[in-house]
């Protein structure tokens, strides 16, 4: 924690010797700020529809549906990968200079056709309650949306006009004493603090996706919705696990390290969850449960308390 202080205050010292934040040649203008609730009506236009996300995924009124197994296709392989603060989150991509054919995909689950990874990328938020998607009204304490494109419109921008266009799984993130070993390899955030310093720094050791999916993708939920930031096109089959991964109060804290592109502490980018309106969600169910159906982490409420006093005593 000690290094991370000095990083952090050593940026600080760069910054203020410019006089100014430092601007990212050829960024837009602002990112969406999830700090000001008025961001939102300037982007009704856009965001006003009646298929968004996240939602409230309320487990009384799910249908129960006999989805297939997932298929994950070179989820277990390492690539070349990159880090990037786009002033909104932290996002991987891999760097792939061969055929998309070679890239990680999904299929099964319930999905029609095969989808090719994008990109990945993480929702927090200033406490330790940070996912987007809640159950039942209850949060967890991060959000990782690993994000693919159908393969047969042939790349990400062709794919995102259409209903079928995207397949974004959503894990949710609880909290654990210890750190999750998965997330070591995502901590190069001292070079990524300012997005308009470092674009994207390529990673020492990769991650293989597997290592960040949980330890059971058998049980899930499925509806249909947006991105979940302007402009909120309503193009997603939304995936969301029931069994969450994990991560350390320490790691993170690493998250509201980074800054917006106005210099400005990114400590939170939550959407709040939307409407239902006419959509229904399903379940699939474990067919050899571990845990009873729908459990939510009954040991969530004993650690967030020593947990927010670390929070509130660490110097980040």
């Amino acid at each position: 924690m000690i290094q991370v202080a000095l990083l952090f205050k050593f940026w600080l010292m760069i910054s203020s010797a410019t006089g100014s934040p430092l601007t990212k040649v050829g960024a837009p203008s602002t990112h969406f700020d999830y700090t000001n609730p008025q961001k939102w009506e300037e982007h009704e236009s856009n965001c006003g529809g009646h298929h968004q996300s996240p939602i409230n995924i309320n487990t009384e009124e799910v249908i129960v549906t006999n989805y297939p197994k997932f298929i994950f296709q070179n989820y277990d392989l390492t690539f070349p990968e990159s880090l990037e603060n786009n002033g909104h989150t932290v996002e991987l991509k891999i760097d792939n200079e061969d055929d998309d054919d070679d890239l990680p995909s999904i299929s099964g689950g319930g999905l029609d056709d095969r989808y090719n990874f994008a990109q990945l990328h993480f929702h927090w938020d200033e406490d330790l309650l940070g996912s987007e998607h809640t159950i039942n009204g209850q949060k967890y304490s991060a959000e990782l949306h690993i994000v693919h494109y159908n393969t047969k419109y042939g790349s990400f921008d062709d794919a995102k006009p259409h209903q079928d266009g995207l397949a974004v799984l959503g894990i949710l993130i609880e909290l654990q004493a210890r750190d999750n070993i998965a997330f070591r390899h995502l901590e190069q955030f001292d070079k990524i603090i300012d997005p308009s310093r470092t674009i994207s720094d390529r990673l020492q050791f990769s991650v293989p996706l597997v290592d960040l999916l949980p330890d059971s993708t058998e049980s899930f939920f499925r509806y249909n919705g947006s991105l979940t930031t302007p402009g909120c096109n309503e193009d997603v089959i939304w995936t969301v696990f029931e069994t969450p991964i994990a991560i350390s109060v320490r790691q993170l804290a690493k998250f509201r390290l980074l800054n917006d592109e106005n210099g400005m502490p990114l400590r939170k980018n939550v959407r709040p969850t939307q409407m239902l309106h006419d959509r229904v969600v399903t379940y699939r169910p474990d067919p050899n449960p571990i845990q009873s159906l729908f459990s939510f982490p009954s040991h969530l409420p004993n650690l967030i308390k020593p947990f927010s006093n670390e929070f509130q005593q660490s110097n980040f």
